[in-house]
């Protein structure tokens, strides 16, 4: 009867250290990065290691990859996840079954997070509501592009009392500068940071680099930044994108 006791009393301490150790779990912001086709210049293998690196050095995440964006036909898949960060351009043109987009509508809907990173926001040209979860996306055949290649230039922060960028000054990036997105019908949004581009035919127009917006009782931020793994390496974007991750997740970013 002793020695019961004494295992009844073990096994209470360690299913207590058990809770504790879940409760802490619980803190991490779980993430689910979407990636997988993407056109040849990106390498999609690279940078999603690289976004992925970048939210765990900040202590705040718990981050998986899925290559198969069909996982967002999985309702019960997504409902361990707080954050879903979209990096796939989807160049395939494989559609999303109904099922998956009424999934990603209702998680967001329903109070998470939405990330969509470079050129993710084009990934389904034919979905209405997935250019409104963006705000704005990329569409070549409306004349969506940038100039050729990566060079440096400066981004500006236009919103310095949002909770993501209110601590932030102008810093430089080695990326491309999207030019002449598409503003997505009957979408409100609010710019953080801008660049000014030298696009054929847009030259000195300020493009939106950084934005958020809301979709029902979530939060999407949206930035342009990730040609390559070098362009996510930039202190500032580094620091946008996970002060933005934050947001969209919790709705506040902490110190």
């Amino acid at each position: 009867m002793k020695l019961n006791s004494k295992l009844t009393l073990s096994y209470a301490v360690l299913a207590c250290i058990a809770c504790t150790l879940s409760a802490a779990d619980n803190t991490k912001i779980n993430t689910l990065i979407i990636s997988g086709d993407d056109v040849d210049a990106h390498p999609w293998i690279k940078t999603q290691a690289e976004y992925r690196q970048m939210l765990l050095d900040s202590g705040k995440f718990d981050v998986r990859i899925s290559e198969d964006m069909n996982i967002l036909e999985s309702a019960k898949a997504l409902a361990k996840y707080d954050l879903i960060f979209f990096i796939r351009a989807n160049v395939s043109g494989e559609d999303l079954s109904d099922q998956a987009k009424a999934n990603l509508e209702y998680f967001l809907s329903n109070g998470k997070g939405l990330v969509i990173n470079h050129m993710a926001s084009g990934s389904f040209p034919e979905w209405l509501e997935f250019k409104k979860m963006c705000g704005v996306y990329w569409s070549p055949k409306d004349g969506s592009g940038h100039a050729p290649g990566t060079y440096v230039f400066d981004v500006t922060i236009q919103d310095k009392n949002h909770p993501i960028t209110k601590d932030m000054d102008t810093f430089q990036a080695d990326d491309e500068l999207y030019s002449a997105l598409v503003v997505a019908p009957d979408t409100q949004y609010n710019i953080l940071a801008t660049g000014v581009t030298t696009f054929k035919g847009h030259e000195g127009e300020i493009e939106p680099l950084a934005i958020t917006l809301n979709y029902g009782k979530g939060r999407v931020f949206h930035q342009c930044f990730g040609h390559t793994e070098k362009s996510l390496q930039k202190e500032g974007v580094r620091e946008l994108i996970v002060k933005g991750s934050e947001w969209a997740a919790t709705g506040k970013v902490t110190q």
